[in-house]
């Protein structure tokens, strides 16, 4: 981000060394990445340009064109590029936010948070579309298309964003939204902020876009090494709008830790400078409840509903705290009711409402939604206590 504004700072050689450390560094972070299927890259100047997809992918899509509609095996081609898609798109955020925190946190980085500058960031823009790889005239295989036109133009806008400088399409989004990683749907574990472009800030493309940065992300298990939290640490308090840092800080001292002092010293730190913050509320309320403090995590909770009433979580939150203070079952069930309309295809919202019903006694109701549950991740059946409710209500044999 900022890189005219740093050529004109910096000498020339100062500025050509900062570039050559920035392609260096993400260059080797993207092959600590891993696992996810990165198919093709290149770095030049300050832009760095990833590529998400299944080499194998172009092979189904001949087969599948020369399928009937109705053919089984052309359906189950088509689930399996749904699969590789929702892979590749889950992949791509996962990478950036891997890409960022190891950028922020290089010991150039540092030195400048260390002495209460702020680090050089990087924005980041994410697209999912359709592309052509095949040869060219010059020998070469490439990857070509409007769809990465469009990622150029979300990245260069992303430096606008006010939160995270993460942006993606509107497409990608709504796609990510219902990603499924094992008990959970994407939707319940990130946040968006819409932006509409005006006219030339995507330069050339067509007015009325929609794009979506990310607001936040809810333990999605991408933390940078222990050993780098304190760098994140110091940024938040050099600059406690920095809503990244908080994420990484908050949630190594929280969750990783249980460091519960700490993080909430951290979260009412970030409150203060974004009072607007839903993710910070929720985890001010997870904190009170972890403490015993349960009237205060349920006025925090319910803040946290107030700012985004459509984050099932955290009406979640509010039955689970209902339920340990001593509250009535049913109006904790009601608020599971709530969660569940928001994200019926989520295994973990049909396991909470099961188990609500469970509690009011209706095990009819309970034992529906937690074979539903079961149906669509099994692997609950792995944990004693789930499984010990599942043979309670006759889903799972004794």
């Amino acid at each position: 981000m900022n890189s005219v504004a740093i050529s004109a700072v910096l000498d020339f050689w100062a500025y050509d060394e900062l570039i050559e450390e920035y392609q260096k560094h993400l260059l080797a972070a993207v092959e600590e990445a891993g696992d996810y299927p990165i198919a093709e890259r290149y770095v030049a100047g300050d832009q760095l340009a990833l590529f998400f997809y299944d080499p194998e992918q172009i092979q189904r899509n001949e087969e599948i064109r020369q399928l009937p509609g109705d053919d089984p095996q052309r359906r189950q081609l088509l689930n399996r590029n749904r699969e590789v898609s929702d892979n590749a798109l889950f992949g791509a955020l996962r990478t950036a936010i891997l890409l960022k925190n190891s950028w922020l946190s290089t010991p150039m980085n540092m030195e400048r948070v260390n002495a209460r500058h702020l680090p050089f960031d990087v924005g980041i823009g994410i697209h999912q579309g359709i592309c052509v790889l095949r040869e060219r005239g010059d020998g070469t295989k490439r990857i070509e298309g409007y769809a990465i036109n469009f990622a150029k133009r979300i990245e260069g806008y992303s430096r606008t964003g006010q939160v995270t400088q993460v942006m993606l399409s509107r497409g990608a989004t709504e796609r990510l939204r219902f990603v499924r990683r094992k008990h959970v749907v994407m939707r319940q574990r990130l946040g968006f902020i819409s932006y509409t472009p005006g006219p030339g800030e995507l330069k050339g493309l067509q007015e009325g876009l929609q794009l979506f940065e990310l607001k936040f992300f809810h333990r999605l298990a991408i933390l940078p090494p222990a050993e780098k939290i304190p760098i994140f640490e110091q940024l938040l308090r050099t600059d406690p709008r920095n809503i990244w840092a908080y994420h990484m800080a908050a949630e190594h001292y929280a969750f990783r830790l249980r460091e519960l002092e700490k993080a909430r010293e951290l979260a009412l730190m970030a409150r203060e400078a974004r009072p607007d913050s839903e993710k910070v509320h929720y985890d001010l309320a997870t904190i009170a409840k972890e403490m015993g403090e349960f009237d205060e995590a349920l006025f925090l909770a319910k803040r946290a509903l107030s700012l985004n009433p459509n984050w099932d979580l955290a009406y979640g939150l509010v039955a689970e705290i209902e339920l340990v203070r001593g509250g009535d079952p049913r109006k904790a069930l009601e608020y599971e009711k709530r969660a569940y309309a928001l994200c019926p295809d989520s295994p973990q919202s049909n396991w909470d409402l099961g188990e609500a019903y469970s509690i009011v006694g209706d095990k009819e109701a309970a034992g529906r939604y937690i074979r539903q549950a079961i149906e669509l991740y099994p692997e609950y059946l792995k944990q004693a206590e789930k499984l010990k409710l599942a043979r309670q209500l006759g889903v799972a044999e004794m």
